[in-house]
């Protein structure tokens, strides 16, 4: 048999390092340390009795040191002195640029008198009042005697026995 030639030979190993790689070895070593250092140590360190006096350093902070004033917008006192104010010079403007007449009996229509008083009921007392006794000295009023037969054919004559049932 012959003799199988072997892949592997010691000339031949399959491997190639790369150039100036062990040049360069130590440092990337040496750099993989530090940072391993590094990372297990964070450098991040809480001075001695730190969390004792942190509450208080907190509260101190939190809380206001001053009282402070607040000052508000609308209070009652400014808005009656504005509604006061308005007022009056909704009177000035009313009592000097007025131009109505003045309101006398004259000036009311007649039919607005009439109106009135048979609406709203006045008994006669309450109507009485409304003149003097110069005013009604000047009333003439008709003083003609009729007999009671003159009004009794005026009655029959002129109403229906209905109209008088009925009242």
């Amino acid at each position: 048999m012959k003799k199988n030639k072997m892949h592997n030979n010691i000339n031949n190993t399959g491997f190639k390092v790369p150039q100036d790689y062990f040049a360069s070895l130590e440092d990337t070593i040496l750099s993989e340390v530090k940072l391993k250092e590094r990372l297990s140590d964070p450098g991040y360190k809480t001075p001695v009795n730190y969390f004792d006096s942190l509450e208080d350093k907190i509260m101190n902070a939190v809380q206001p040191q001053k009282e402070i004033k607040v000052v508000k917008l609308f209070t009652w006192r400014k808005v009656s002195y504005v509604a006061a104010i308005a007022a009056c010079l909704i009177l000035m403007v009313n009592i000097f640029f007025n131009n109505t007449k003045d309101v006398t009996i004259e000036n009311i229509e007649t039919a607005s008198i009439e109106n009135y008083i048979l609406n709203e009921d006045l008994e006669t007392d309450e109507f009485a009042s409304l003149f003097t006794k110069e005013d009604l000295s000047e009333v003439r009023l008709i003083t003609d005697d009729y007999s009671s037969e003159t009004l009794d054919n005026f009655i029959f004559d002129n109403l229906d026995i209905e109209d008088i049932i009925t009242k």
